[in-house]
Formats: structure tokens, sequence, C-alpha cells
């Protein structure tokens, strides 16, 4: 697998100021504590890194218990969105990535927040679960990583989550998104910025609560190597070696965190935090992320920790680099799904056949993104069958919960929640209704790949390999008229009769369905 090219013996990433062309590709991490982007170009397989922009945004910190964000950081969130979309300016959408994590993820108004955002950015923002973030932070930090055999546990302390990850390789084995981040944290045991022994024991066990359903297995599947990832981790192993406390194995210690957090209680409040090592920016959420990691530290039993520059939006990149080169790992998640709940591969097949025949007749008419649409479309044939493996009565809306509920290495919940859409519409009556957990601008797209979906389910009904006849499409707007050979449709009454039914049912949608007889081609 390609990695960033290597200088010299160590593995890590070329800054390069050469300007950007069309194989430049942008990540941007809306993380809870900071936002950042990076934007690389693809040279033979590998990346270099040609600009990288981080800003503090303190995202978690604007968020009240209802879920509301503060408008004051959400203008700070989108005025930083706006510079970032000045740089990303002249890149096309295919090369640009952009996710949210765990504070958008618990945002009550997340939807209204994407939509100004992806004005500012210019380019869509998908908000990603806590297990993705996990996957994308263990790609991000192996790949900058000598290739070995070793077991490595992974550790990323985020604003407002924390992810732990165990795997070998470029294969994750165990993966666990915990609420605990560096705001959260911060704002939960020190609202007013004092800093006491007894808050910070507080904190402590509250980590050690977060830690316990998850402590025995990891420690049961063992490691090697721990890695620690992101502004935390990174800002420990720097006070650690101002300290001199950096030992053999490793950049942080289990004795070095006991004595950054020994300094710490020198001061009585927290802006007040003087340690050498530790950037001003760092400050008002450096000791709840140092609680965390010493928490972690304690219940895993850890000694020592590597602290590495890959996390998340390197992880992006990687991604990105796999999608351009077949190697899009949301495929591997869709197989795996419809493996695991025993779909029927061949009535799959036929249905792909039939429905992106369709998709290639009406893909300019409708406006539709081809790429977009016949990836979705190829995915609902896959998996729209998977809830028979639950129960027959209605089990298309088994698949639709399943899809949406699953974690899907390579979706984000946006795109989980599209395909769910159009596999819960496949068949059976329509409403409005079924399209209004979507974004605006993509509802009326996934309408249509529906339309074409239960088209495609109609003319597979017999579920017998059979070849379809010959079959035309016209579309003027929601208006579709169906061209079938009259020789074909005369045998074929059962099918005709669906035709007439599914008018009425997507009469419910606005969509007027009319069939013409054509002669034999």
């Amino acid at each position: 697998m390609a990695g960033f090219i290597l200088p010299k013996k160590r593995r890590g990433i070329i800054i390069s100021n050469i300007s950007s062309s069309t194989s430049t590709i942008a990540a941007i991490d809306l993380g809870s504590n900071s936002f950042h982007m990076v934007v690389a170009e693809e040279r033979e397989g590998q990346l270099v890194i040609l600009d990288r922009i981080r800003e503090m945004v303190r995202l978690a910190a604007g968020l009240d218990a209802k879920g509301n964000l503060d408008p004051a950081v959400e203008q700070a969130a989108l005025d930083c969105l706006q510079r970032f979309g000045q740089r990303l300016r002249d890149l096309p959408s295919d090369s640009v990535s952009a996710v949210g994590t765990n504070t958008l993820r618990n945002t009550r108004n997340a939807d209204q927040f994407l939509r100004e955002a992806r004005e500012r950015l210019g380019h869509p923002i998908e908000i990603i679960s806590g297990i993705e973030e996990a996957r994308l932070v263990y790609q991000g930090v192996v790949h900058l990583l000598e290739p070995d055999q070793r077991d490595k546990l992974i550790i990323d302390i985020g604003g407002g989550s924390t992810e732990l990850i165990i795997g070998r390789d470029f294969n994750p084995r165990m993966m666990e998104s915990l609420e605990m981040g560096c705001v959260t944290m911060t704002r939960q045991f020190f609202p007013d910025g004092k800093i006491t022994s007894k808050r910070i024991n507080k904190a402590r066990i509250a980590v050690l609560q977060k830690m316990k359903p998850v402590r025995n297995s990891f420690r049961n599947q063992g490691w090697d190597v721990v890695i620690g990832a992101s502004g935390t981790n990174k800002s420990a192993g720097s006070v650690a070696r101002e300290l001199g406390l950096v030992q053999p194995g490793g950049d942080v210690s289990d004795q070095a965190l006991r004595e950054i957090l020994k300094q710490i209680q020198k001061f009585d409040k927290i802006d007040a935090i003087q340690l050498r090592g530790l950037s001003e920016r760092r400050v008002p959420v450096f000791l709840g992320g140092i609680i965390v990691l010493a928490g972690v530290f304690e219940a895993l039993g850890i000694d020592f920790m590597q602290v590495s520059e890959g996390a998340l939006r390197e992880g992006l990149l990687y991604d990105m680099l796999g999608r351009r080169h077949n190697r899009d790992i949301r495929n591997q998640s869709i197989s795996q799904l419809a493996g695991r709940f025993h779909t029927d591969s061949d009535q799959a097949q036929r249905m792909q056949q039939t429905v992106l025949g369709f998709l290639d007749q009406v893909v300019s008419q409708w406006g539709l993104d081809a790429v977009e649409s016949r990836r979705l479309l190829q995915w609902a044939c896959e998996t729209h069958e998977i809830g028979l493996d639950i129960a027959h009565s209605s089990y298309h809306k088994h698949s639709a919960y399943v899809i949406e509920n699953a974690d899907l290495a390579g979706f984000s919940q946006q795109e989980k929640r599209r395909l769910g859409v159009l596999v819960r519409a496949h068949r059976g009556k329509l409403s409005g209704k079924l399209f209004n957990q979507l974004a605006q601008n993509s509802a009326s797209p996934v309408v249509k790949l529906v339309v074409l979906l239960r088209l495609a389910v109609i003319f597979h009904r017999s579920r017998a390999n059979v070849a379809v006849p010959q079959l035309g499409i016209d579309v003027d707007g929601q208006a579709l008229n169906i061209r079938i050979p009259t020789d074909w449709l005369e045998q074929h009454p059962l099918t005709l009769n669906d035709l007439e039914q599914e008018a009425d049912y997507l009469a419910a949608l606005e969509y007027r369905l009319t069939v013409n007889q054509a002669a034999p081609a």
C-alpha cells in the first residue's frame, strides 16, 4: 500500500512549496478542539504535503447541555471554514474530504450548521461516528510508521472523545470511542478554571469509570507498543522532554505524567499554567487532556507511549488515495455486510445491471452526479434484501435500520442515511416523509434513485436468471415514460400490472409513470 514519502530512514512527511495540480487532495478535520486542514499532492502513488493549517476553534466549549452551539463559537467556526475555503476554492469536490467528529455528532442543530459551513468551505462536510473516527486515526498513524509485525495500541485524545485502537499493519482489530476529551473534561471539572487536588481526583475517577467497560477486553487483547496521536499527546511528549523525563521506552511515561500533574498543581488556575514545552494555545485544555491520558495509562497498565505526527486527517488522505485507485473501503464494508446477512448475490447482480442501465439513460436529464449515483445504486442492490435474514415481513425496514446503525468502515453518518433511505423506499407505499431526514441538497437526487431502483425491482420480481428486454426510459422533470417491447410485455402481464400499481405509488411523490409499448428491437 502506498505510503508517505520516506526521508532517509525515518518515515515522515515531505513538506513542499510546489503549486497544486489536479492530483491535489485535501482533508479537513472539524475536531472538538481544533479545525485542521492538510493539502497534499499525489505523486506516483505517494503523498507530498503542500500545506497545513490549524486553528483552535474549541467547538466543544460552545456546546450547551441541550446540544445547542453558542452563536459566538459557531461564528468562529464558520469564519475559520471561510479561510479554509479560500485555499480549496479551485479543487473539485472529489478531491476534498471534510469530516466532523464528536461535537458535531452531539450538536442538536448540526444540519443547519453544516449547510452554512458548506457554503463557507465550498465543499460538503460529513459527520463520522466514533468508530469511524478511530479507524481513520489508526490509518493516519500507521502510514507514518515503518512496517513491522508488532501489535499497536493507538490512543487519540480529542476535544470531545478519546479513541483507542489495537491493530497490526493496516488492519485495526479492536476499536473504541469514549466520551471524554480535553475540552469536555476541562469544562466539566474545572468550569471556573480553579485547580484543586480534589477536582483532579474527581476527574481521574470519571476517566477510570469511562474506561471500565473496555479495560479488560483491551488488556486481554494485548499489544507490543503504545502510540499517542493528536494535540494532548504531542504536548505531553514536549513537556516531558523539557522536564528531562523522556526514557528509552517512549516519549511519555507514567512517571512523566505523574510529574506533569504535580507541576500543574503548583498553579491555582488553568490560565496561569506555565510549563516549558507547552504552547500558549494548548494551556486552556491541557489539564483535562493530561487527566484523560493518565487515566488511560492507569486503567490499561501502560508504562510508556511513543508520540506520532499522524492523526485523523492523514487517515482521510489515505482513504481518498484508496478511492482514487479502486481501493474504496466502503465497497468492502458493503460486501461484508451483504455476506453477513446471506443476501442473494445473483439477484443483486441482475438488479445492478438493470438499474445502472436506467441510470445511464437519465443521468444527464435529471442532473445527477453520475459517480455518486452509480455508487449508491450498486450498494443498494447489494444490501436492499439484508433484512430478509431478520424477517420477511417489512424486510426493507429491517434492511434500512441495519444500514443506518451498523459500523460501516469508510461511511459517514450522512452516507449511511442516504443509503438507508434508498433501501427503505425500494418497495411498498411511498411518502415524502421518508426523505425528510436527508439534507436538502441530497433529498431530490435520492428520490430519483429510488424511482429507478423500484423499477428494477419490478423487472426482477421473479428472481429468475432470465434476460430482461431492452428497456428505454425518457424523463421530463418528474414525468417518466418507460418503453417496453410489445411482444415481451404481452408475455409478462404480471409486470404490466406491477407497473400500473407503481404509477399509483409514485404519484404520492408527484412523479408520473407511463408505459409505452415499443416495437421489438
